[in-house]
């Protein structure tokens, strides 16, 4: 494999700081027409359009069993923000009431591609991965790009480090003050954060279903910019098999996030198992979060 590509590779993996992956999508609309959006153009799994960052959505108007309803403008999930428009900072923070921001990108990634300060938005880093979980990831990923991202999913619920880091976002969404929304994010907003979701709608009572369903919705929201980073693959000499191993790294899969359920009900009973005895939380801790963030 040449140098330059492999190089290339890594920067798009799953921990991945690369520009490929965090440059704004092309034809997005324009800082005036962003400015002119109400919240009442934000549905249910509807991205929120930004200048510097991808894949962003406000969970608001997801449906529980129960019937209830989550609240808008409370539950973000992000890529990595390293690249905000001053735009794009008013957005989240006027229009979405942005309050904390809830790192769980790598260390390594942490350094690489700092989050944007935001005034009066607390920034927590909480990574799932370690640097050291990552580089042996990515030593599968170079040989088997579906099998490594599949064993990604494992780290999720097996590792101490991330049972530890996805409670660590619970007491956040737990203590967060009134009013104010929590953004959970990684790097390309679709394994780390796409899992996390997972947790934080299994907890307020949706639906299976519907959470596969946001959680594919990364492929949609990330297309433009999967296509370029493979464009740029291909245009640098990647052989199919690296083409096909990076497709697998961009996207996400039913797969992947079958792997951390199947995980779950392994060492847990199911996923509510695992919020439970995995991550912790109480009873009382999942009330409070549904009264927090649930309305009729």
């Amino acid at each position: 494999m040449k140098k330059s590509i492999l190089s290339v590779m890594i920067a798009l993996t799953l921990s991945s700081t690369g520009v490929a992956i965090a440059s704004p999508i092309a034809g997005q609309a324009s800082p005036a027409a962003i400015a002119a959006t109400t919240k009442s153009d934000y549905g249910a799994g509807s991205q929120i359009k930004l200048s510097g960052a991808v894949n962003v959505r406000d969970l608001g108007g997801y449906r529980t069993q129960s019937g209830l309803k989550i609240k808008p403008n409370l539950l973000i999930r992000s890529a990595k923000l390293n690249t905000l428009t001053r735009h794009d900072q008013q957005i989240l923070v006027n229009q979405h009431h942005l309050g904390i921001d809830v790192d769980l990108r790598t260390p390594a990634e942490m350094k690489s591609a700092p989050d944007v300060k935001i005034s009066g938005v607390k920034y927590i880093a909480d990574s799932v991965v370690s640097n050291k979980e990552s580089q042996a990831n990515n030593k599968i990923f170079v040989k088997n790009g579906e099998q490594a991202m599949i064993d990604y999913y494992n780290y999720f619920v097996d590792s101490a480090q991330g049972r530890a880091a996805y409670k660590k976002l619970f007491n956040a969404l737990l203590t967060a003050p009134k009013n104010k929304a929590v953004l959970w994010h990684c790097s390309a907003g679709k394994d780390r954060a796409g899992f996390g979701t997972a947790l934080v709608l299994t907890a307020l009572g949706v639906d299976k279903k519907t959470i596969y369903k946001d959680f594919l919705l990364s492929n949609k929201y990330r297309k433009q910019t999967n296509d370029a980073a493979l464009a740029a693959l291909k245009k640098k000499g990647a052989s199919k098999t690296e083409l096909k191993n990076n497709y697998y790294g961009l996207i996400v899969e039913k797969q992947y996030l079958d792997q951390a359920y199947n995980d779950a009900s392994k060492h847990y009973g199911s996923m509510s198992g695992f919020l439970h005895k995995g991550l912790g939380l109480t009873s009382s801790d999942i009330n409070r979060l549904r009264t927090k963030y649930l309305e009729k």
